[in-house]
């Protein structure tokens, strides 16, 4: 008998985009889409779309653009360096008033958390099912405002939950809005906000030695209740972080294997500047646009010039398509399972524990109670 031939393996790779509204996350889930159009065969091109979980994914992408009011998964069919993958893009509302930011960001970490209990429910089964789809979010793109000069309170704390939840990667949307000397003071000015004043642990950012948190302890500890500075007294004051250009600058490319390079480059370029492709309004199809005998099939014209929005010399588009797809992707999906997932299943975990014990000290009280009467 023949040996039965194997399927390819075919993975699942979920990108989740979320920010405040008019920033462009519907625009770029939109222009990702065509880029990835472009490179398939005109057969795949007509069956690209798998049906949403809601039902409404094909019909909200594909028709004139319109602002996102609930949220929606698309999913394609792709193929990425000879490895087949499902590419799922969840679009989020837009963030609004600020009294509705916390209902807002609890429902989304609510369907990043539902993707977990999935996993952790298909994992108590006895039998498991071998065809069970991967639907958690690997990496969430977070698309700051080019308006600001600076991430506000919202941002940070917007951040800073996702953060422990999903990996968080930031995107400038409607880079265009920006002059070349406004990007270049924006992206340091937002890498010094999540790196040096909140610290917020996007995804790829290096963190703090454990060494260095001991001792700061240790000197905490050691001048708590002295009034008197000591010779030999250890100086409190904790310790001013390097900027991200100076913790970067200790690794040289002859040293590195490939994925400490691919971090490297990773955060030598965020946030991602990226500027969406002009679409016909009526249609949502992505303009053709001629310059001289060249046609740019995503871009904008601006009347004054034409940009190519898949070019390298004014959009990250595709540096950060290809940090998703190729890069990274490996990566972000096993932290996802062994970082965020794993974390969500012990807290989990442990409140099952803790509200089983506390039932069974409940139970004992109410029995001790009844033999009393």
């Amino acid at each position: 008998m023949a040996p039965r031939s194997r399927k390819p393996i075919v993975n699942h790779f979920n990108v989740m985009v979320v920010g405040f509204a008019g920033v462009g996350k519907t625009s770029f889930v939109r222009t990702l889409l065509e880029s990835l159009k472009m490179t398939m065969p005109q057969d795949k091109r007509d069956t690209m779309f798998q049906p949403s979980s809601n039902g409404n994914g094909q019909t909200l992408i594909e028709g004139p653009l319109e602002r996102t009011l609930v949220p929606y998964t698309v999913s394609i069919d792709a193929e990425v360096d000879g490895d087949k993958m499902v590419l799922t893009l969840i679009d989020t509302p837009g963030f609004q008033s600020s009294y509705l930011i916390d209902k807002q960001l609890n429902d989304i970490i609510g369907y990043i958390e539902h993707q977990f209990d999935l996993t952790l429910a298909e994992e108590s089964k006895v039998k498991r099912n071998t065809k069970a789809v991967d639907t958690q979010v690997h990496a969430c793109l977070y698309f700051v405002d080019p308006s600001k000069r600076d991430l506000d309170e919202q941002d940070i704390r917007v951040l800073n939950k996702l953060s422990r939840r999903a990996n968080v990667i930031p995107v400038i949307g409607k880079a265009d809005t920006l002059t070349l000397a406004q990007r270049n003071r924006l992206r340091p000015t937002i890498i010094k906000s999540i790196y040096n004043s909140h610290r917020i642990p996007v995804y790829g950012m290096p963190e703090d030695d454990d060494d260095e948190d001991e001792a700061e302890e240790a000197a905490t500890e050691a001048t708590d209740g002295t009034d008197e500075k000591t010779p030999d007294a250890v100086d409190t004051k904790p310790k001013e972080r390097a900027t991200l250009d100076d913790f970067l600058e200790q690794f040289h490319s002859e040293d590195e294997d490939d994925e400490v390079l691919a971090f490297v480059d990773y955060l030598r370029s965020i946030p991602f500047s990226v500027i969406a492709c002009e679409e016909d309004p009526e249609t949502g199809s992505p303009l053709k646009i001629q310059d001289g005998d060249k046609t740019i099939h995503l871009g904008r014209d601006y009347g004054w010039g034409k940009i190519d929005c898949l070019s390298d010399d004014v959009s990250d588009f595709n540096r950060l398509k290809t940090m998703l797809l190729v890069s990274h992707r490996r990566i972000l999906i096993s932290d996802t399972l062994e970082r965020f997932y794993e974390q969500y299943r012990t807290e989990r975990l442990l409140q099952r524990r803790a509200t089983k014990y506390k039932s069974v000290v409940a139970s004992k009280q109410i029995l001790q109670d009844l033999s009393t009467i």
